[in-house]
């Protein structure tokens, strides 16, 4: 009997405890509901005063959100662990491992998969073709996404190799003779330009906007410091059309943005020079250059102090060259990507996007590791060890 007074009782005690919570619930929507109701009222009294309040607030700011990862053809597997290339090809990406070349559609169907025999390959983009080349060998050939246009083989050990929006080819090379020399190849494989240099080795071959030229970054020395310089060239001449003074640092890459002038990313700073060649500024690091990127209309460096274990992103806009935005990280970046105004960066919790003035506007969570990305309209396609995985981010 004591049992089940015991019963009875701790039943009579849960329903009231029921009943006390749903009460408590009830009057907190009740009281939720009223004030809507008031504020909907008197709307016209209060909303100016914050509407002009919410106009200072970056909209985006708090925009932060966990990936999904896409199913069915996601992810797709990669052999050989992480030691693949991976770029946005067109609405396409493509791919290259120690073996093989891939293209995939961005929901993940294969278009072509092809062999290849190249010891150290390189994979470098166009909007619709691909450019692989053999770093350290001889042989480069130029893709589509269906199909091989043309393949050849140097004389010379290629050093590097650019290919531009029209699909021309700028493939580096050194010999007994020469420091580099420089060679261009139109779409069909015939070259069309050749530049051979006696006194600098050239690191980098930036195409004009219009594909009617280059300009070459090259890299000595002099008074016991490195340099590096830019040279200007069309492809109808083999005269330079300009040479630019030497700046005291190692170019790691040169851009052109939008209005015409050049970028050159070095290990220390970054230096500014007009379409003339006529150096504009300079703007040196606070700390280690990690990751680099460049737009049409931004330049973005990624910084590390090991000491502090502090990380910071340096953004310059093209328009405004002589107030570059720099932005305290909060952890480790693995990698930046500079698209349009925008910069987005990868960490290991996740990619967070900043725009021009270096606020950040939006952020996605990830679940997984993953060391680089691409970019293909509002996918992200994320390279992992030995994955490659796609997420949705407007």
């Amino acid at each position: 009997m004591a049992i089940e007074n015991d019963v009875s009782e701790l039943r009579r005690r849960q329903k009231s405890k029921n009943r006390r919570n749903f009460l408590i619930k009830f009057f907190a929507v009740l009281t939720v509901a009223v004030l809507v109701v008031i504020a909907v009222l008197t709307k016209d009294s209060w909303y100016p005063y914050l509407d002009g309040i919410l106009t200072k607030v970056p909209a985006a700011s708090d925009n932060t959100e966990n990936a999904e990862l896409a199913e069915g053809k996601f992810p797709i597997a990669v052999s050989g662990g992480s030691d693949y290339q991976l770029k946005a090809m067109d609405n396409y990406f493509a791919f290259l491992d120690d073996s093989k070349f891939f293209v995939y559609t961005a929901d993940g169907e294969p278009v072509i998969e092809k062999q290849h025999t190249y010891a150290n390959p390189i994979l470098t983009v166009s909007n619709k073709k691909a450019l692989i080349y053999d770093l350290g060998g001889n042989g480069f050939s130029l893709e589509s996404k269906y199909k091989t246009i043309y393949e050849k083989t140097c004389d010379q050990t290629i050093l590097m190799a650019e290919l531009s929006s029209s699909d021309l080819a700028a493939v580096v090379t050194k010999s007994d003779k020469y420091l580099a020399q420089l060679d261009i190849y139109d779409s069909d494989g015939k070259n069309i330009f050749t530049y051979k240099s006696y006194d600098s080795r050239i690191t980098d071959v930036t195409f004009l906007n219009d594909n009617s030229g280059c300009i070459i970054t090259t890299l000595g020395a002099s008074g016991g410091k490195v340099q590096s310089g830019l040279i200007r060239f069309s492809f109808n001449s083999t005269e330079m059309i300009w040479q630019s003074e030497k700046v005291d640092c190692l170019a790691v890459c040169t851009s052109i943005d939008e209005n015409g002038d050049i970028a050159i990313i070095g290990d220390t700073r970054c230096v500014f020079f007009d379409s003339n060649g006529n150096k504009l500024l300079e703007n040196e690091y606070e700390d280690e250059i990690t990751d680099y990127s460049c737009s049409s209309k931004l330049s973005a460096v990624l910084m590390e102090n090991s000491l502090l274990r502090k990380y910071s992103l340096m953004i310059t806009d093209c328009s405004d060259l002589e107030n570059p935005h720099t932005v305290e990280l909060s952890e480790e970046a693995k990698h930046i990507f500079a698209y349009n105004s925008m910069v987005y960066v990868l960490t290991g919790s996740g990619i967070y996007t900043y725009n021009d003035l270096g606020q950040e506007i939006s952020s996605v969570k990830l679940s997984d590791s993953y060391e680089n990305f691409c970019k293909i309209g509002n996918y992200f396609f994320l390279m992992g060890y030995d994955e490659i995985n796609r997420i949705s981010f407007d």
